[in-house]
């Protein structure tokens, strides 16, 4: 049995996430910049890809610089199993989609680590891209892997888990210095962006994200730091609004 804030699955669904998460194990991991990709799902007679958003990618409005419409309007929420999402990747510094860090160490964007348990969750959005999208989000989603995961829909908890790929930034980066990531915090403009997008699904939606998104400790959830930092904010303030 599963029970998270917003989300609640019975032992028969908990057991069939988990076997679903045995299968995705098996499955292809493309490593950036997934050079076979495009040519690996021709050959499998495949047109497109499901992928799991879950971050800038759940906001409509940042969505559509990579994606065409159509992707973008048949998104749909889901949950995703065995993945744990983190404050841990830093912004390149030439980055100009967003504001200004508001402090140097303001500058993180989110992360997921593959965890392999069912209790580590991530909901967003899973959106199918043709072939021909796959460049524009090699382009944004820069040394993030493309790893298979076990989803269930949000508005069907009840239908079959599914495969789909979630964006992933390894360790293994020639450029990262150890234990740097771990001092980052969220950076604000970013952070409300994908906050907003969230809450567009609704409150029991947000609650989730608020619930499963932690800082670069992997262990402080972004409920508890909005409180701490922002202590000017109401307890019972769960809609979108502008962090500074």
């Amino acid at each position: 049995m599963l029970n998270l804030p917003g989300l609640h699955l019975d032992h028969e669904r908990t057991a069939a996430v988990a076997r679903m998460m045995a299968v995705a194990a098996k499955e292809t991991t493309y490593q950036y910049p997934w050079d076979t990709l495009q040519q690996d799902l021709q050959a499998a007679g495949y047109s497109q890809i499901t992928i799991v958003g879950y971050g800038s990618l759940v906001n409509r409005t940042s969505a559509t610089h990579t994606v065409r419409e159509q992707s973008i309007v048949t998104a749909e929420p889901i949950v995703a199993f065995g993945v744990r999402r983190l404050f841990n990747y830093e912004m390149p510094a030439d980055l100009d989609r967003y504001d200004p860090p508001i402090n140097p160490r303001a500058r993180a964007a989110l992360n997921v680590h593959v965890t392999g348990k069912v209790h580590d969750v991530v909901n967003g959005v899973t959106m199918t891209l043709s072939l021909e999208e796959i460049p524009a989000l090699r382009q944004r989603e820069l040394y993030y892997d493309l790893v298979p995961v076990a989803c269930l829909r949000w508005n069907q908890i009840q239908d079959p888990p599914f495969l789909a790929h979630i964006l992933s930034r390894p360790d293994r980066l020639p450029d990262k210095e150890p234990d740097n990531d771990k001092i980052l915090e969220p950076h604000r403009h970013y952070y409300s962006l994908c906050r907003d997008g969230a809450s567009q699904f609704g409150e029991e939606f947000l609650r989730l994200w608020l619930a499963t998104t932690y800082l670069a400790d992997a262990v402080t959830p972004v409920a508890q730091w909005e409180t701490d930092a922002f202590s000017e904010r109401k307890e019972d303030d769960t809609g979108p609004r502008k962090l500074e």
